[in-house]
């Protein structure tokens, strides 16, 4: 068995394969591994996205057992610092987030849908560096195609596959954003006054797109499937209405998830009314076989949205948009109109991390997060939450008890440092059908997250302590 010395003496690098420099110090040895990683994270000499040995040919190269190796990945795994794949092997994710020494933030916010943190700010980080490094940032700084760089939305294209979305380069335009790519479809197919229809609780952004344009929201009851088919058919015919927004996947606020059969009957009354129907499908990578989208069963009347904020980070402001064909020529002036283009440098971004496996690896990051981060619900909040979607997302549905009211929970909950927010609603709601969104991915640990969750029982538990008069 060599000495610690000896092991010390072995190259940083060995065969361009990272391996670790093993100090002459006390401590059991895969900690010291463990150290050794994260030293070489930080200094930025192991980018994330680098894929280490396997374990026994690292532990052969250490001259240690595969029992300390075995040991030292998973240390490593459960500080986040690499992930492992079945059949892919294991590769590097980040440094220590900052935020395991920052000192708890005394708002704790459950109201801003933000994806929780899994090392993706230094993958974008380095895979900047590699921008810069290889020569790609000047052509990427000039003005560009209007609808994006070929081998961008070629990428994208086969992303969007995964998603169950399939289009072509020709279809697809790549926009800042999906709230950005949502107001180019909605100035496609509705004019200021006209009437859109949505589900009765929905996306903030599209009250925020309507208020600026003048757009009148008129919202369809829905059950924990979504949308209703009579509801909808009834509003369209009411309301004469021929523009459809919607969510039908972890619908935002409330969760539902649409089953195959009623994306069928929606997809047909959409066509019987005439209506086109722009869908927003921002969450459905949570999903490890997403369900078809709508905008599949009538391309010709479909604006299919994905942003790249969920998956990966808001700040990147990239989305994914697919276009009727008769739309295209317009969408192309539009976005010429609205920023000339989205930042070819963002969408190089994304699209190296496509081509890597960063994203796939992130998607599964974020998963694995989301089913934590529900099950600390569960377990605080399980008596208020119900369980609405079998694939955890980063927010739920509290529904209001029965002799409570929905301002007065806010205020609350804002005294005791914890802000939510009430959900946009659309018509009069009976009280049966009224709730909050709790975001879980904006509080850095969990046990902030928990914290959160704990008061918010607390007062659940109690008597309502504010009136408004």
């Amino acid at each position: 068995m060599p000495t610690l010395q000896d092991i010390a003496a072995v190259p940083h690098q060995l065969s361009n394969e990272w391996i670790p420099t093993l100090p002459d110090a006390p401590g059991p040895r895969y900690l010291a591994f463990v150290r050794s990683l994260e030293k070489d994270i930080e200094a930025g000499s192991l980018k994330p996205g680098t894929r280490l040995l396997p374990q026994r040919d690292m532990a052969a190269q250490l001259g240690l057992s595969v029992g300390t190796i075995s040991k030292a990945y998973a240390e490593a795994e459960s500080r986040g610092l690499i992930s492992g794949e079945v059949g892919r092997g294991t590769f590097v994710q980040r440094r220590r987030p900052a935020t395991m020494t920052e000192s708890p933030s005394s708002t704790l916010n459950l109201a801003l849908n933000v994806p929780p943190r899994t090392g993706e700010d230094e993958l974008i980080a380095s895979i900047l560096q590699d921008v810069m490094a290889d020569g790609a940032l000047k052509r990427l700084l000039g003005y560009l195609p209007h609808q994006g760089v070929l081998h961008h939305r070629d990428s994208m294209v086969g992303w969007l596959a995964q998603l169950g979305m399939p289009t072509t380069t020709d279809h697809l335009f790549i926009t800042h954003g999906g709230q950005h790519g949502l107001s180019i479809a909605m100035g496609m197919v509705t004019a200021p006054n006209g009437v859109v229809l949505t589900e009765r609780f929905t996306y903030s952004g599209m009250i925020a797109l309507s208020a600026q344009n003048g757009y009148r929201l008129h919202g369809v009851d829905c059950d924990r499937h979504g949308l209703l088919p009579d509801a909808l058919d009834r509003a369209f015919t009411e309301t004469k209405a021929r523009v459809l927004f919607s969510m039908p996947t972890l619908q935002t606020p409330t969760g539902t998830t649409m089953p195959i059969a009623r994306r069928h009957e929606i997809a047909e009354i959409i066509r019987r009314h005439d209506a086109y129907l722009l869908e927003d499908d921002a969450y459905a990578f949570l999903f490890p076989a997403p369900p078809a989208p709508i905008s599949t069963l009538l391309p010709e009347r479909s604006f299919y949205i994905v942003s790249f904020a969920k998956c990966l980070a808001p700040g990147l402001r990239i989305a994914a948009m697919v276009v009727p064909d008769q739309f295209r020529d317009r969408c192309n002036n539009a976005v010429r109109a609205t920023g000339w283009m989205a930042s070819p440098l963002m969408a190089e971004v994304v699209t190296r991390m496509i081509h890597s496996g960063d994203l796939q690896r992130q998607v599964r990051l974020k998963r694995e997060e989301a089913i934590r981060r529900n099950a600390i619900a569960d377990d605080v909040l399980g008596n208020w939450l119900p369980v609405i979607s079998d694939i955890p997302g980063f927010h739920r549905w509290l529904p209001i008890p029965a002799g409570r009211t929905l301002i007065a929970l806010v205020a609350q909950a804002a005294q005791s440092g914890i802000t939510i927010a009430p959900p946009g609603a659309l018509q009069q709601v009976d009280r049966g059908t009224l709730g909050v969104r709790l975001c879980l991915g904006h509080p850095s640990t969990h046990d902030e997250l928990k914290r959160a969750f704990i008061e918010l029982r607390r007062i659940l538990e109690t008597a309502e302590e504010i009136s408004f008069v």
